[in-house]
Formats: C-alpha cells, structure tokens, sequence
C-alpha cells in the first residue's frame, strides 16, 4: 500500500465536509448524565441536547454539572451518556453509521471524479495516441466508479427508507 501524503488527508476532509453540507447534516449531541436507583434502574438527573458544535466549545459546562451532580449524589456513580444524531433525520452520525458511510461514500466519489478529469487531461495534453475506450487502467477506474455510485445509491436508499420508518412511527 503505498504512503498517503497529509495533502490527500485534506482533500479528504474538505470533500467530506463538503458532502455533509450537500447532505444537510445537522450534527447534534444529546447528552444524558445519569446514576443509578436502589433497584438498578436508571434515574437521569439531568440532559442537554445541544448543537454539536456548541458542545465543543462549552464542554467544561458538562463537566461541571457532573461534578455538581456528583456532589449532591456522593454515594451514587454518576454516568454521562453522549448521542450523536442528525437533527433533520433523527439518525445517528457515530462511527460507521449510515449517515456518515453516505457521506464519506459521497466524497469518495467526487474526489475520484476529480482524479479521472485530471488523468484524462494529462493524457490528452501529453499521450498522442490516447484513447479512453481502450485505456486499460481508465476502463477499471470507471467500473470501480460506477460500483461505489451504486453502492452510494443503495445507501441512499436505505437512509430514506430508514427516515419514512422514523416519520411514521413519530406520527402514531
């Protein structure tokens, strides 16, 4: 596997932040500080549901309500559950959810659409006898390609499909 450079990294990110701005993901974090009851149930003591950015900045508030908490309830272990969701889906957006595999997918593709556009002009500008149809190397990318569009189609189904689900439980 060959070395990637921090260049590609950037790229990466900037297509993923890019996608999740096409997407309209709305990153929220619902925050649950809770301990535990004389029988073993779950008591919350206290929740925040916040825009995940805002969360970032005021972490230390967080912690100072579990400190809070912790002094009011000292013989109690006091848990802090953090969820990430998307607000306009409801969905979560947590490592290798569907949400954020249609978003990397997305970037994947528009980074490798990028890559083809640029190799087809090199080779244009600097190959005299070119051809795309038989470019061997450009024939296996396009099929790679047309593989990762299906499978971000398929995703894409599955969120809508996943979104419906959650409206109409919502709605009953």
């Amino acid at each position: 596997m060959a070395q990637e450079r921090m260049d590609d990294w950037m790229e990466y990110a900037r297509e993923l932040a890019r996608a999740e701005r096409e997407l309209r993901v709305e990153r929220w974090v619902f925050i649950s500080i809770e301990c535990k009851d004389d029988a073993g149930n779950p008591v919350r003591l206290h929740s925040y549901d916040l825009p995940r950015e805002l969360h970032e900045r005021y972490r230390w508030v967080v912690r100072w309500r579990e400190a809070r908490l912790q002094c009011l309830y000292p013989k109690r272990q006091i848990n802090t559950y953090y969820s990430y969701y998307d607000r306009r889906t409801g969905l979560r957006t947590d490592f290798n959810s569907a949400l954020s595999r249609l978003s990397a997918t997305k970037a994947q593709i528009s980074i490798a659409e990028r890559k083809e556009r640029e190799y087809i002009q090199y080779q244009r500008t600097n190959n005299l006898f070119f051809d795309e149809s038989m470019d061997e190397q450009l024939v296996r990318f396009r099929e790679k390609l047309r593989m990762k569009k299906e499978k971000y189609t398929a995703l894409e189904h599955k969120i809508r499909s996943e979104v419906e689900f959650m409206q109409k439980l919502n709605r009953t």
